[in-house]
């Protein structure tokens, strides 16, 4: 130590970290700086970020045998979800799946029939699945330390209402927008903000918003926040939300989840969507793109 010039420290600057207990690396950090303080310390995290948020070829095979791990429970789930299932089933349908390719959940999973879909993050998954309701799935696996991150929303009863097919394609067709808008260069607040303006002419459709709603948006507040009021992705890998730079230009190699969704809680369901992609010079490359989405493709194979 005493003969280097620069010194580059470990620490946690994952965005979501909560560290409770000083860790080994503050703890070296801090001797480091106390034992040597005129040495020039640098933050290893930063480069180390770097090197995480774009994936090689390995990284990608692993991510993409979680994605199809993932694909086979939700499979599953289209023949065994019906009227009287207690979402805590359909959790364990999922886990049997998982387990028995050598996976487990990613994160703890969201199962949430009829309006608890408008808890963002609901997993009391306790209840029962009602007929004529919509369930709306965040399932995923992760295989080798790897993550995929899924969201599906299917009908109970095996079709969707006019109304609930209506919402469905809606956000079907933000999703498939923004997977395209996210390109090689593009930041993440001018990608979120075309996926809003989507959003707002879908919800203008749909008879949610009217055109003054739109006009008299700020930036800070765009009018499809009433329905639509989280994130639009966030990086994918070794953690479900794993490190990135949100003020730096989209690269070759990230991968991204794409989420669009619409909550009406008044009519008592909500509709979300996610594909996880891959940005590349060549445009955006979908690893769910076999993985059921289209209406008329799961109610046939919930039918079966």
């Amino acid at each position: 130590m005493c003969e280097l010039e620069h010194v580059y420290l470990n620490s946690n600057e994952h965005k979501r970290a909560v560290v409770e207990v000083e860790t080994r690396d503050a703890r070296f950090a801090r001797e480091c700086q106390a034992k040597f303080p005129l040495h020039t310390y640098h933050r290893l995290a930063r480069l180390m970020h770097q090197v995480r948020v774009v994936k090689s070829d390995a990284e990608i095979a692993l991510l993409q045998q979680a994605v199809n791990i993932t694909e086979r429970g939700f499979r599953r789930l289209l023949k065994f979800v019906k009227p009287g299932v207690r979402e805590y089933e359909v959790e364990a349908e999922l886990a049997h799946e998982f387990v028995r390719n050598r996976a487990k959940f990613a994160y703890n999973p969201i199962i949430a029939g009829g309006a608890n879909a408008c808890v963002l993050h609901y997993n009391q998954n306790d209840q029962p699945c009602k007929k004529g309701e919509l369930l709306l799935l965040d399932v995923a696996a992760s295989y080798a330390n790897y993550n995929a991150d899924l969201t599906r929303t299917i009908p109970v009863s095996g079709r969707f209402t006019r109304r609930q097919k209506a919402v469905y394609n809606a956000v079907l067709r933000v999703m498939r927008a923004s997977i395209q808008g996210a390109t090689v260069g593009k930041l993440s607040r001018n990608w979120l903000k075309e996926s809003q303006n989507h959003m707002n002419e879908e919800l203008l459709a749909l008879g949610l918003l009217k055109k003054s709603d739109i006009k008299n948006q700020s930036e800070d507040e765009p009018a499809c926040r009433k329905y639509f009021m989280h994130g639009l992705g966030h990086p994918l890998g070794l953690d479900v939300h794993d490190v990135g730079f949100t003020t730096e230009p989209f690269a070759p190699g990230w991968v991204l989840t794409v989420e669009p969704g619409i909550y009406l809680p008044k009519e008592g369901f909500g509709v979300r969507l996610e594909n996880d992609i891959i940005v590349t010079p060549n445009g955006p490359v979908d690893l769910m793109a076999s993985t059921p989405v289209e209406v008329d493709e799961i109610e046939d194979l919930m039918a079966r």
